[in-house]
C-alpha cells in the first residue's frame, strides 16, 4: 500500500505478492517477489515420513534446488530488459557456483 501511495517499487516475499487477490489493488507497484517454497519442504518431509525415513534438522532452499526464486509475473518487470538480463545473469551465476552467496 505504501510503495503505491509513493509510485515506488515494491518487491514481496514468501509468494507471488502480483497475484494475492487481497493486493490487487497495488499489484501494478509489486515489481516481483522473492519466494519460498514452503510447500514444496513440507511435501518432502510428509513424503520422508510416509517412506519411513523421516527428515530431521534444518532445512536449506537454495536456487538450484528450487527451494527460492523470484517471481516475475508483473508484466512491467518483464519489460526491463536490462534488469532481467541482469537478474538471469546473477541468478545462472549463482547456480553454476561462479557465485557464492555468503549465507551467514
Amino acid at each position: 500500500e505504501s510503495a503505491a501511495t509513493h509510485k515506488v517499487w515494491a518487491i514481496g516475499v514468501d509468494s507471488d505478492q502480483y497475484k494475492q487477490a487481497a493486493l490487487a489493488k497495488y499489484k501494478d507497484y509489486i515489481l516481483g517477489s522473492a519466494l519460498k517454497n514452503v510447500g514444496g519442504a513440507v511435501y518432502d518431509l510428509a513424503k520422508s515420513v510416509v517412506n519411513g525415513k523421516p527428515l530431521s534438522g534444518e532445512v536449506r532452499g537454495d536456487l538450484k534446488s528450487g527451494g527460492v526464486g523470484f517471481a516475475d509475473s508483473n508484466p512491467k518487470y518483464k519489460a526491463l530488459t536490462d534488469v532481467v538480463s541482469a537478474v538471469d545473469k546473477a541468478k545462472n551465476d549463482i547456480t553454476s557456483g561462479k557465485v557464492t552467496v555468503n549465507t551467514k
